[in-house]
């Protein structure tokens, strides 16, 4: 049977494995402010990593290779940084399960493109800048309760879905569009200019599903290094 638990446990969890280190405030499970406000201090330090519960640090972030390809183009990143999940903030609700998050983020690295881009035909090789402003990333995760090889409960991770949306500006800059071709890249760029929020939310897709997924792979270490018995609240 699946459960779900409150963000007020996972605030005790860190201030556990942090004692005095971060300003928590201990709130009761109805009290929205107040959990709002001590997420605002748990969302930075979780990105900022806890190498002693099993999570990396996310901000910047690392990815050897990502495929963002559709049926109508080819789009593949190398070498992806990604910076800005430190500044990411949470909505205020009460359960961790369904986190939905808030971030401007930069992406740097290399890409690989060829097909066609909303209506234009589109290709390139080179480096890459993308910035986001104000993308919304939704989540839920269920997880179950089992006995570790501690002999303690422990909470096991399962299925997860994402979704994403886009509240602000997207700037997309590609070098060498075209092989450096003047003409066909300066036609490109308007396009990708005027309309870079439409033409990430047709790409973007692939990024953001390995971005949660890595934010899942740090939650399932850092439960499996800490015992429900050590945050267990009402």
């Amino acid at each position: 049977m699946f459960v779900r638990y409150s963000l007020v446990a996972l605030i005790a969890l860190l201030h556990f494995a942090s004692p005095g280190a971060v300003p928590f405030t201990k709130c009761k499970a109805e009290d929205s402010k107040c959990i709002k406000d001590n997420t605002q201090v748990l969302v930075p330090l979780f990105a900022a990593g806890i190498p002693e519960l099993g999570v990396e640090s996310m901000d910047p972030i690392f990815f050897k290779e990502i495929d963002a390809s559709s049926d109508t183009l080819k789009l593949k990143f190398s070498d992806i940084t990604l910076k800005g999940l430190k500044g990411c903030s949470r909505d205020a609700a009460k359960s961790v399960i369904s986190a939905k998050i808030h971030c401007d983020v930069v992406l740097d690295g290399q890409y690989d493109m060829d097909g066609r881009v909303l209506i234009l035909p589109i290709q390139g090789k080179g480096k890459v800048h993308i910035e986001h402003e104000k993308i919304e990333i939704s989540f839920d995760l269920n997880y179950k309760e089992e006995t570790g090889a501690d002999g303690k409960k422990h909470w096991i991770t399962g299925k997860w879905k994402h979704s994403f949306a886009y509240k602000g500006k997207t700037i997309m800059e590609f070098d060498n569009l075209f092989n450096g071709n003047e003409v066909l890249g300066r036609a490109a760029r308007e396009l990708i200019k005027t309309s870079a929020n439409e033409i990430a939310s047709e790409t973007a897709g692939p990024i953001l599903k390995v971005i949660v997924a890595r934010i899942i792979k740090n939650l399932k270490a850092f439960f499996e290094h800490i015992p429900v018995e050590e945050f267990a609240l009402d």
